[in-house]
This record gives C-alpha cells, structure tokens and sequence, in this order.
C-alpha cells in the first residue's frame, strides 16, 4: 500500500521582542508569546494554548463530520480542552515540564446519549491530534448533552464520561 502522508508546515521565527514570535501556517499569521515563566510579554496565546487549541478544534471539525456522516442531528457544539502542568519545569526547576492531564469536555445539543457515544469514539478512532497527544498524557473525554428547544419542556439533560 502506498503512503498518503499530508505534510503540514509551520514556521516560527522570533521578531525581536523577548518571548514573542510570529507563526505562519498556510499564508497565515499568528502573533505567539511565551509565557511569563520564559519571560515573555505573555500578552498573545502561548504554545501550551496552542497545542490545546488544536486538540479542541480538531474534535470540533472530527465530530461534525462524523455526525454530517451518520445523520445525526447537532444544533450546538462546543468543545472545551484543559490541560495541567507544573510550570516550574520550563524554567529550569528538577519537575517535569509535559502536560500532565488533559480533559475534553464536548457540549452537544440534538444527539440522543447513545449518538453522543458514538461521535466520542469518532474521536478516538479519527482526530489526528487525539491519537498523537493520547500516547503520551492520558485524555478524558466527557460529553455534556445541552437541552434544546424541543427537549427544554421535559428537564432532559444528561452526562457521559469516558
């Protein structure tokens, strides 16, 4: 079978002021900044939000199209991604510097529980950036379903945990 790698670029290159720098990706700018810890301005996101970033949107772009796929219904997501760490490890302190744990927390209106479960394993078996961050920290994966307008007369709400 022949390889169909995708080779995403991105650059950084420091633009002169202490802890700050500007990425490119696809023709685009970000303006990042190091955190205080490093001492940057810590005014712009960081790459520890980044990284984050990228987990919660790519769940977010990985469920959609699961649900376009399988037909099921979404009125409203929302994926929120949070991330610990020991920041002492960046500047040099004997700790260790990785993320420690991760939790994602998708918030779904429309699905039944039952879809809700499905689209959370569409993230385990699909997200690149899940599969990649899972092998090295651990990542909880919660689905809060919302009420919708439909479903707001009857008080249902539930959780799933995985």
């Amino acid at each position: 079978m022949t390889s169909r790698l995708a080779t995403t670029v991105v650059i950084s290159r420091l633009i002169g002021l202490r802890g700050r720098a500007i990425v490119t990706a696809k023709g685009h700018h970000l303006v990042v900044d190091s955190p205080l810890s490093l001492g940057g301005p810590n005014e712009e996101v960081n790459p520890v939000d980044l990284l984050l970033s990228a987990l919660a949107t790519s769940n977010t772009f990985v469920c959609e199209r699961a649900a376009q796929e399988i037909g099921i219904p979404i009125q409203k997501l929302s994926v929120i991604v949070m991330g610990d760490l020991d920041p002492r490890g960046t500047y040099g302190e004997p700790v260790d510097p990785r993320i420690q744990a991760v939790r994602v927390r998708v918030l779904l209106a429309g699905p039944t529980a039952e879809q809700a479960e499905m689209l959370c394993r569409a993230i385990r078996a699909r997200c690149p950036v899940y599969a990649t961050l899972s092998r090295a920290v651990e990542i909880e994966i919660e689905t809060v379903l919302e009420q919708t307008a439909d479903a707001a007369s009857d008080g249902n709400k539930s959780e799933i945990t995985q």
